[in-house]
């Protein structure tokens, strides 16, 4: 399931652009507005008067286009958040195959390639220790042995990061 705050963003974005349409279509309805004013001009005191106004629209073309242009943008926001909850959901499905891919390689560097490395190890410094091999070959087999465990450490770290971007796109 894909992360709440995530999904509230994308309808929020969305709900934005529903009130700016509703917005622009309200103004095609008069308006009415009331007022009460007390006024003090030297040296008259107390000056109370009501303001009562009614405002019809003449002009409804650029209302009309300013209207029009809210509900493209309506429509371009509502695409936007499918296309962005689409992306989303594809990102957590290429997040679980890459750590399904990465536990898989786990697995193979424990059952396997560590204990390799392991008998690499040994196996060249018993042979320095015997002069069987010289120190060239000695140092490329702890080579070998250091980026076989360095390769493990690294697939360890790219697990994780993984993991930790599944948390965040997902509940």
């Amino acid at each position: 399931m894909l992360s709440a705050p995530h999904l509230n963003y994308f309808a929020s974005q969305v709900q934005e652009k529903k009130s700016q349409l509703r917005i622009e279509r309200s103004k095609f309805f008069p308006e009415f507005s009331l007022g009460y004013v007390r006024q003090k001009i030297a040296p008259l005191n107390g000056l109370n008067s009501w303001m009562v106004g009614v405002s019809f629209p003449i002009l409804f073309f650029p209302q009309r286009s300013r209207s029009k242009q809210a509900k493209v943008n309506l429509q371009i926001a509502q695409w936007e958040a499918d296309q962005n909850r689409v992306q989303l959901n594809n990102k957590v499905e290429e997040l679980y195959r890459r750590v399904r891919q990465q536990q898989e390689s786990l697995d193979y560097y424990a059952k396997a390639a560590l204990k390799e490395a392991d008998a690499l190890q040994e196996s060249a410094l018993m042979k320095f220790k015997e002069s069987e091999i010289n120190i060239t070959e000695f140092v490329q087999s702890l080579n070998a042995s250091r980026d076989i465990r360095r390769n493990y450490i690294e697939t360890v770290y790219a697990y994780n990061v993984s993991v930790l971007e599944i948390e965040l796109y997902t509940e």
